[in-house]
């Protein structure tokens, strides 16, 4: 894996604002056929593909997470990573998006959704996200919780034995909860993100086999995660109790290809993808996940009101995202990190291995 200024992975990089584009691509081209019924220069990606972008985000974080932790001294050192990491363009993006709404589309101004937005936990909260993308942001805290605890615990160094835990885990309940319709507690499932486990296991396991090397046992987990997400939400339901099988064998062949994709990451062989608009691009990603989609498609519908052609608000609405996105990268998200991580080292004990700024090595945030 090729490794750029300060060590970061650079095929990850590119992976990271590669499926960032897949997402704003799959939200607009849908949104103007659905509402304008054209699709922009004959182009329509379905947001299937969307989704399919995330679950690649959650093996990326999968093996990033396993990077930060090695860097940081403590469970302390890596929660305040990666808050500081995810929370200052979260909070920029929701304010802003809230903005606009209100004083340039006439939107009614619901302060309880945006104060529980705020805290990235709405759907703990009860309350819906304000922006549809936002579902991934609470998987992702999810699961940092829980690598938190394992790091508390003292278990990082089982990480293996755990996410091979956590894999049967979610299988059995898929077969219990979805199978066999015993309901189980809905936030179980939800704070153990039991449906994303084998791609962040998936991630996991890459990130040992980058630095430790490839084992018969890492080797059976990448299988055995590949396998479960054929399994999990695939098993037919006691209301359609036979196997669709057509539906198991894709996502078996989706995770397969995003498994593919990620290893020859890891490998080295997505080297020719590396360039300076694709690592652009991997900097702004998470910046313009959280801001694309509503602007997005308020813009694209105003302006189609307007009477302008679709290839061209397409056009203005996908040139306005990626402004919008290195705004808040390098006007709120970059100047805000620097600052808070230069305050958390000043207060550090002295002989500290990393701590939070240790993350500096990739450009990788959630998302």
């Amino acid at each position: 894996m090729k490794t750029g200024v300060g060590g970061r992975f650079e095929e990850i990089d590119v992976l990271r604002g590669l499926a960032a584009m897949v997402v704003v691509l799959s939200h607009y081209s849908t949104h103007c056929v659905k509402f304008f019924q054209e699709a922009p220069f004959g182009f329509r990606l379905d947001t299937i593909y969307g989704f399919y972008a995330v679950q690649l985000f959650f093996i990326i974080s999968g093996f990033v997470i396993s990077l930060t932790v090695e860097k940081s001294r403590d469970w302390r050192d890596f929660a305040f990573s990666r808050l500081t990491r995810l929370y200052p363009a979260y909070w920029a993006a929701v304010t802003l998006m809230v903005v606009v709404h209100v004083l340039v589309f006439k939107d009614k101004f619901w302060i309880g959704g945006y104060v529980t937005n705020m805290t990235m936990l709405q759907e703990f909260l009860g309350f819906p996200n304000l922006d549809n993308v936002f579902w991934t942001l609470t998987v992702e805290l999810a699961f940092y919780a829980i690598i938190g605890a394992l790091f508390a615990a003292g278990l990082l160094p089982r990480i293996e034995v755990v996410a091979a835990g956590w894999l049967a885990a979610g299988c059995i309940w898929s077969l219990v909860d979805q199978h066999l319709g015993l309901a189980l507690p809905e936030t179980f499932a939800r704070l153990f993100i039991l449906s994303h486990a084998p791609f962040f296991m998936a991630g996991i396991v890459f990130y040992r086999i980058a630095t430790r090397g490839l084992t018969p046992q890492r080797l059976a987990l990448i299988l055995a995660a590949l396998a479960a997400a054929g399994w999990i939400d695939g098993l037919p339901s006691p209301d359609s109790p036979a196997v669709a099988w057509g539906d198991v064998l894709h996502r078996l062949v989706i995770a397969a290809i995003l498994f593919a994709i990620f290893g020859l990451a890891v490998l080295g062989g997505l080297r020719f993808a590396i360039s300076r608009a694709t690592l652009w691009l991997g900097a702004i990603s998470y910046s313009l996940y959280l801001s694309h989609r509503n602007l997005g498609h308020s813009t694209m519908s105003s302006l189609h009101e307007l009477g302008i052609p679709v290839w061209i608000l397409f056009t203005i609405t996908l040139a306005g995202a990626l402004i919008l996105a290195a705004a808040l990268t390098y006007l709120v998200e970059r100047p805000a990190l620097k600052a808070l991580r230069h305050w958390y080292r000043t207060r550090a004990a002295p002989g500290s291995r990393g701590g939070p700024d240790a993350d500096r090595q990739t450009s990788i945030s959630s998302a």
